[in-house]
């Protein structure tokens, strides 16, 4: 997935009742909601990883797991309602860094894991992840990192770097197939998004896996052309930016929202949840300004988008793993 659609997650309010902070205060609100949000080249070097990012071998990840552990288990989370964890959970992730391309490191695709810092998928990614064990029979930190594994990649299927799933909307089409999903934009009135989506190709010699392999390309140009034969059976849509807050009463914190563009090629440049607040609906997610933050109203903020056009929605299911 292009690494300026990705990107983000969780934790900062702790100590009060659980219905204290489902609905936050308003210090923890981005009033000034000035974030303009662009398609950013990839760097043509590949980075390394700083020493305090979290990665699936590193015991500062399990420990920091189970540190967030502690903080829910007197909360009683596995009886509340999706919603509900989602937007605590996603709480939990307030002021967290922002760092780009941190999917995108080194030579080959492994599975990268953090808790500490995220770009906007990978905040998303997480904070599911996360919530998706709390929710599970007996939560592990084994069954969280499958959960991040599951919800990136094809079939849940990690399989080089082709296997990701690089674009929002197949994000949604694949995950919505194994029902951890479920895509509400058409019945929100979304209309045809009538583009093709061939970013990835079409800049190749913007991402370095893809400039230095010759077998990379060909298997996301053929993704590409799959993706395309998939919409003409099951066209892809948008609610229009001015359309937005007509939504807000059918909107759930924990709805994932995806920013959708009108960069050639491309389908959705940002992503976070669904956020309410005393006010009405926010948005939470990690922002290229520097940190996971809530702006406070979600239209104002995709208006404020630079190529934005309008939004997708996709509701996270109950269904969860039996682990």
């Amino acid at each position: 997935m292009p690494k300026f659609i990705k990107p983000f997650l969780l934790f900062t309010l702790l100590g009060i009742f659980f219905s204290d902070y489902f609905i936050p205060q308003v210090k923890n609100i981005d009033h000034k909601d000035r974030v303009i949000v662009t398609a950013k080249n990839i760097s043509s070097t590949p980075q390394k990883a700083p020493q305090n990012v979290s990665v699936l071998d590193d015991s500062a990840t399990k420990l920091e797991y189970k540190r967030l552990m502690q903080l829910f288990s007197d909360r009683n989370l596995s009886k509340a309602p999706i919603d509900e964890v989602l937007q605590t959970v996603s709480t939990k992730f307030l002021g967290t860094t922002y760092r780009e391309g941190l999917l995108d490191q080194g030579e080959t695709e492994k599975l990268f894991v953090s808790l500490i810092e995220f770009d906007c998928v990978l905040f998303v990614e997480t904070v599911l992840a996360f919530s998706r064990n709390l929710l599970a029979i007996d939560p592990t930190y084994e069954n969280f990192v499958e959960n991040v594994q599951s919800v990136r990649y094809t079939d849940g299927k990690l399989d080089g770097y082709c296997s990701r799933l690089h674009y929002f909307s197949e994000w949604i089409r694949d995950n919505q197939k194994r029902n951890i999903v479920r895509d509400r934009t058409a019945e929100l009135g979304g209309i045809p998004l009538n583009k093709t989506l061939n970013f990835m190709s079409s800049n190749w010699q913007k991402y370095p896996r893809l400039k230095n392999s010759e077998v990379n390309y060909q298997c996301i140009s053929a993704m590409e052309k799959k993706m395309e034969l998939e919409m003409k059976s099951e066209q892809l849509r948008y609610i229009p930016s001015a359309k937005i807050r007509s939504i807000y009463p059918l909107l759930k914190a924990g709805d994932i929202i995806a920013v959708t563009t009108d960069v050639k090629g491309l389908d959705a440049t940002h992503t976070g949840f669904v956020y309410s607040t005393t006010n009405g609906i926010g948005f939470i997610h990690a922002s290229p300004s520097g940190t996971v933050k809530i702006s406070p109203d979600l239209q104002r903020y995709v208006e404020r988008v630079d190529h934005a056009i309008g939004i997708m929605v996709v509701r996270p299911t109950v269904r969860i793993s039996s682990k």
